[in-house]
């Protein structure tokens, strides 16, 4: 296995093997993401038609996947950026949330008619599936095993707080321009890559990171001396290049509107009393904390990392740097909220999961099992609204 990943990401100088799906891979695929779903919505419809609680709301699509943030995108899609505080907090503006989503939301429910809501869940799971489907082909690429790939997916399905790919949340968006950005790198399509990439940062803050994979991954493939002699095949740097563009054009877009060009970090500061420490300094101090839920946040977050030390092998080594820059970032935020949804964008943990467990019946299924649990319990506490989730 290691040979065959060796031929996939770490062939310096050949050729990548294409990839291509079939259709077993791709029924694999569709029934992972559909049953995933159908299970998540049964729990939701389960807890708010037979638990006597106070969070009264439909239990019909889209509200079951309405919760929280969405509401924030909701509002920036029908009424575009403002200045107006929203709720109690003093400070807290629509500006905290990246333009690409909302944006797209605003443009399915003008062209079909849908309510925001629908369009957001219909992008949110569509993407999801197609995200899927671009993991499945790069895991498959890496591995050389189809078994190691639908492992990666069946994962992903069954994630906790995996609702959210379904959610009117940027989590799916995200996934699916990262996975895609690293596959159109290895395929050489520079701009459709380079595309990727600079949506990939209008949708969130670590979109930009990305360019540690791919500034690496050009390592490998030209070595130091031709990495530094860009002008000989200019366009391979293409993705790199164009990654900060769409964070150029929220910045801009804020600078036009509000005159304030950072207006995401001062209503992020001001709104969500959101500051920044050393991030060795944060996880000690959120791990000893006597709050039950900053402890689960960022334990959880530290299981995610923990995982993603599976990477750490001379043919993946790229991958983990890109999750370790990642989680660098998140720990950097004194506030533990939220680092179990931010850690399960990063798909290649779910990769090297798969991969380090290889065909082992017993640990897959005490995984599997272990996901869908806790997965099903952070549905229901979604669904009624839980501060335990995000």
């Amino acid at each position: 296995m290691t040979t065959a990943l060796a031929g996939g990401l770490d062939d310096a100088g050949g050729k990548r093997r294409s990839g291509q799906l079939t259709a077993g891979d791709i029924a694999l695929i569709v029934a992972s993401f559909a049953l995933s779903r159908l299970v998540m919505i049964l729990v939701g419809l389960y807890v708010l038609t037979t638990q006597d609680t106070s969070f009264h709301a439909s239990p019909l699509l889209p509200d079951l996947f309405v919760r929280l943030d969405s509401q924030w995108y909701i509002g920036l899609a029908r009424s575009g950026y403002s200045i107006a505080q929203i709720g109690g907090d003093k400070g807290a503006t629509n500006y905290a949330f990246y333009p690409l989503y909302p944006a797209l939301m605003w443009l399915l429910s003008w062209a079909t008619g849908v309510s925001l809501a629908t369009a957001g869940v219909l992008i949110s799971s569509a993407c999801f599936l197609g995200a899927l489907m671009v993991i499945f082909v790069l895991a498959e690429n890496w591995s050389g095993d189809r078994t190691v790939a639908g492992l990666t997916i069946v994962l992903l399905c069954l994630v906790p707080e995996g609702f959210i790919f379904s959610a009117v949340y940027t989590e799916s968006l995200f996934l699916l321009l990262s996975s895609a950005a690293m596959l159109l790198f290895e395929r050489k399509q520079n701009l459709a890559a380079g595309i990727c990439t600079a949506l990939g940062s209008a949708v969130r803050s670590n979109g930009i990171l990305i360019v540690v994979y791919l500034g690496l991954m050009l390592l490998r493939e030209r070595g130091w001396r031709q990495t530094l002699m860009f002008w000989r095949e200019p366009e391979r740097y293409l993705p790199i290049v164009m990654a900060p563009l769409g964070l150029f054009a929220f910045w801009w877009i804020s600078m036009l509107t509000v005159g304030d060009a950072f207006a995401q970090k001062s209503t992020a500061m001001h709104g969500w009393a959101w500051s920044t420490g050393l991030p060795w300094n944060n996880v000690i101090h959120a791990l000893s904390s006597s709050d039950l839920r900053t402890l689960f946040f960022m334990g959880a977050s530290v299981v995610m990392f923990l995982a993603s030390l599976t990477l750490m092998r001379r043919a993946t080594w790229p991958l983990f740097a890109y999750c370790l820059v990642n989680f660098l970032l998140f720990w950097t935020g004194t506030n533990a909220n939220s680092l179990l949804r931010y850690s399960i964008v990063l798909f290649p943990i779910f990769f090297g999961l798969a991969w380090w467990i290889g065909k082992r019946l017993l640990p897959t299924a005490a995984l599997l099992v272990t996901f869908a649990t806790t997965g099903a319990v952070l549905m229901a506490l979604w669904t009624i609204e839980s501060f335990w989730v995000l």
